[in-house]
């Protein structure tokens, strides 16, 4: 898994790309735990490019988002896609994540 970090909007977004597997999720909690350190505000993961996640890269992008908004901050998923948006949609993700079609949309709910 690749994994692009960038800023934008007062904002930080984390760009997934590939596989979030059992072997990537390391990689994925190391940048997640910086995210946590110096990210004072809002944190977007962009699952657009994410092709891939299996049950382990599912729990520690969830308990990602549990740890983060248990700082006071704001998490935003945006752009699943393919398999990725099916297995989200099927247990019912996005009751419990705000998951957006677009970054635009996330920054938008931010101000709201």
């Amino acid at each position: 898994m690749e994994v692009v970090v960038r800023g934008h909007k007062g904002a930080t977004i984390v760009d997934l790309h590939g596989r979030l597997d059992s072997s990537a999720r390391w990689n994925f909690k190391a940048i997640m735990n910086q995210c946590c350190l110096n990210e004072q505000d809002h944190l977007v993961i962009n699952l657009q490019s994410l092709t891939y996640i299996d049950s382990a890269g599912l729990g520690f992008l969830v308990l990602a988002y549990v740890q983060f908004t248990g700082l006071q901050r704001r998490m935003s998923w945006v752009k699943p896609r393919g398999y990725v948006k099916t297995l989200l949609d099927s247990l019912d993700i996005p009751s419990m994540v705000p998951i957006y079609g677009t970054e635009e949309e996330a920054f938008e709910s931010a101000v709201a």
